[in-house]
């Protein structure tokens, strides 16, 4: 079994207790969850401060904070530039502010306003879309054939002995082995984790 990346580590136990993770990732996940929380809520710092904020808080070299800055901008999502999702979420959250306010004062307007503002905003105003009919989706019969002229190439009428020579070259050199079985315990996977790492 191949070793998960840390990208895949942090995207799974970024915010879990780390002992579960091998103890080569735990320092670098610790830094990474670090750094992610600091640019979470401080959306407006730069590379170059998470970058010194980590160096600062872990002791670490300047090249370890910027590979780290990069799994953590995967993990964000380019903080810098916001989608039109993180848009509509922050405007989502403005006006249920505003229709707080609007209730708190006993401004009716205000609450027909920022209700309002919010429905058109999520387009309640319009009708849903329907759905896509999968169920009546039909997929196209194939028909398997072994006919090279389907493919619009020329039949080759000695196919077969060509085949059966290649064969013969190809496998007169193999050795088939039997491997008796083995079986594997889970105290055998730990040795193989431990020795992986």
């Amino acid at each position: 079994m191949p070793r998960p990346t840390t990208l895949e580590l942090c995207r799974i136990h970024l915010f879990s207790d780390t002992c579960d993770i091998p103890v080569a990732y735990q320092e670098k996940i610790t830094r990474i969850r670090t750094g992610y929380s600091f640019w979470y809520e401080f959306p407006t710092k730069t590379e170059s401060q998470i970058r010194d904020h980590l160096m600062n808080c872990f002791l670490c070299a300047q090249r370890t904070a910027y590979e780290d800055i990069q799994i953590i901008k995967i993990l964000l999502g380019d903080i810098q530039n916001p989608g039109k999702e993180w848009v509509r979420y922050q405007v989502n959250n403005m006006l249920d502010a505003a229709y707080k306010v609007a209730k708190k004062k006993k401004d009716a307007k205000g609450m027909a306003m920022a209700a309002g503002l919010k429905g058109k905003l999520n387009m309640l105003h319009l009708k849903d879309a329907d759905p896509l009919p999968f169920d009546q989706i039909v997929p196209q019969p194939f028909e398997p054939t072994d006919d090279p002229t389907e493919l619009g190439l020329k039949k080759d009428p000695d196919i077969r002995e060509k085949k059966r020579k290649m064969l013969e070259k190809y496998n007169a050199d193999i050795e088939i082995i039997d491997v008796p079985y083995e079986e594997i315990t889970n105290q055998d996977n730990d040795r193989e984790k431990e020795d992986l790492l």
